[in-house]
């Protein structure tokens, strides 16, 4: 087949139906870019009632260096400059589950901001007490009293965060001897977990202060680490390659596997089947994991190094940002082989993808059959969910000329149907055939024809032909004149409406669904402006 006359057929087959996609399948594209003046160090999504975004980054005079986003509509609804007066940086932020409130690293400093009012709660100012460091890690408990901070410095803070039952304050400060650049609370708050400058992983009592077990396996600084929902496992990710992703069994303190390349972020899905890598290079991208045996699902581009990614509550959105200077929200939709173009839906768009890869070998999302070439399979395949029922007037309508002839259509249905292709495949180019058909001799005036069997018992076919698209009834009388049943056809596009397929069809049933006596019956074919009208006869 033609690749100009697939393409052809494609655009013609103008249809855009959403379907209901069965046999469907998940996959991540792209849903939303938010750019900055400067670096974006972090992001973290609030819990699901909030439905925001909070975004730390590098002060710039154009943007603010934090700012907070409405998921439900990407608008930014709050924002504030936490200026130190060094480095005018926001390095970390976190959201306090089931609050709107927003633990913000600056420098060396700690404040917490009210994300729907937009004011400072508190700001604890130097916490760290040196002015050499400054904050790189936060998170709040699961069940939100303690906020646990890590940075340029020896030890990993633990700070209360339950305001209603006394002030913020410091609980406990536990040393870890080197520098830290991150901390993830494991789901039940009984352990939390710290990656160092030294290249090591560190799990501790935080009720105790103990550091109970020092995971070793990296080669570099421990980036960041994550605890999957469960609690099970424990991810880390560290800026050399050797390994970059190590996911550690939290009971017995044990590798479970590695995940070889250099990475800057990590982050568990909600249902903790997707892993989520921020690459530490500067043309990096997100890379998605299965956690279960380490394969690679899919790669999510932002040519940026990765400094923070995070997935929402519901694990339908994932938020990543960093040296790129802007934040790219990926969205989980579902989909199906033959959305070829990877939007969601199923339409026209699709078959032309189709077309322009027809005939290509290989790796090909057009190839939706997976026999690694684009043929005719593959269009009659989405043609039909596009439109199950083929319903395209636009292939009739005044004006239109195909370029090409009865002759080849009829070669390509030959060839679809020594390829096995199903008879609905086969009757997209069918429909085609009848077109070309239909302009090679044009009905020049709309008319009424005899119906056929006449007599009949039961039923019977009546064919008509249409000069110019109109909405067509056929409406059947009997011989006192009483209306019987009327057969709304819709509007339908020039041509001839002859065989059983195409002509309109009557049981021999009135409208109550009962079969009518024998005698005498009258049809009439309204279409736009004409009506005519014919006898015929129920033998019984």
């Amino acid at each position: 087949m033609k690749k100009r006359t697939i393409l052809l057929l494609a655009l013609l087959l103008a249809s855009a139906l959403w379907l209901t996609i069965a046999n469907a399948a998940q996959e991540w594209v792209p849903h939303k870019t938010l750019s900055f003046g400067g670096v974006v160090w972090s992001v973290a999504f609030s819990n699901s009632a909030a439905n925001q975004l909070a975004i730390g980054t590098e002060y710039n005079n154009s943007t603010h260096n934090l700012e907070i986003y409405d998921m439900s509509n990407f608008n930014n609804v709050n924002e504030k400059d936490f200026l130190r007066g060094i480095y005018d940086n926001v390095y970390a932020v976190a959201f306090r589950n089931g609050w709107y409130e927003v633990a913000v690293g600056y420098y060396d400093h700690l404040a917490f901001y009210n994300s729907k009012v937009g004011t400072v709660l508190e700001d604890e100012g130097d916490v760290v007490r040196n002015s050499t460091t400054y904050i790189y890690g936060l998170d709040y408990s699961h069940d939100g009293k303690r906020l646990a901070i890590a940075g340029f410095f020896d030890s990993i803070l633990i700070w209360h965060t339950d305001h209603q039952n006394g002030n913020r304050r410091l609980l406990r400060s536990m040393a870890t001897g080197r520098s830290s650049y991150s901390v993830a609370w494991h789901p039940n708050g009984n352990i939390l977990a710290s990656g160092g400058f030294d290249g090591t992983v560190r799990l501790w009592n935080p009720n105790t202060g103990v550091n109970y077990a020092v995971l070793r396996g990296h080669q570099g600084s421990v980036r960041d680490v994550a605890f999957s929902p469960n609690g099970q496992i424990l991810a880390s990710v560290s800026h050399k390659a050797s390994p970059g992703v190590i996911l550690w069994n939290v009971n017995t303190e044990s590798k479970i596997r590695t995940i070889s390349g250099v990475a800057s972020s990590v982050a568990w899905s909600s249902d903790g089947n997707t892993l989520a890598v921020g690459q530490w290079y500067s043309n990096g991208d997100i890379l998605l994991y299965n956690p279960n045996n380490g394969t690679l699902k899919q790669r999510l581009d932002m040519n940026s190094s990765v400094l923070s990614v995070d997935f929402n509550p519901s694990g339908r959105l994932l938020a990543g940002g960093g040296n790129g200077k802007f934040v790219k929200i990926f969205k989980l939709i579902t989909i199906n082989a033959n959305d070829v173009t990877k939007d969601g839906r199923v339409d026209i768009n699709d078959l032309i993808e189709v077309a322009r890869n027809y005939g290509k070998t290989g790796a090909n999302n057009a190839d939706v059959n997976n026999d690694n070439r684009v043929d005719v399979k593959d269009f009659t395949a989405v043609a039909k969910a596009v439109n199950p029922n083929f319903a395209a007037p636009i292939l009739a309508q005044e004006g239109t000329v195909l370029p090409f002839t009865a002759e080849e259509i009829q070669q390509w249905i030959q060839e679809a149907k020594k390829q096995g292709v199903d008879a609905e495949g086969i009757a997209a180019l069918e429909q085609l055939l009848e077109i070309i058909l239909y302009q090679a001799n044009p009905p020049k005036e709309t008319a009424l024809l005899a119906n056929y069997p006449n007599p009949f018992n039961p039923e019977t076919w009546i064919p008509y032909q249409l000069a110019k698209p109109a909405e067509v009834t056929v409406s059947i009388h009997s011989s006192d004149g009483k209306l019987v049943r009327t057969l709304t056809l819709g509007q339908l596009p020039a041509g001839v409406y002859q065989d059983k397929d195409r002509a309109a069809y009557w049981n021999g049933k009135n409208e109550q669904g009962e079969s009518v006596a024998s005698g005498v019956y009258f049809y009439t074919l309204k279409a736009g402006d004409f009506s005519a009208t014919k006898k015929m006869l129920i033998r019984k």
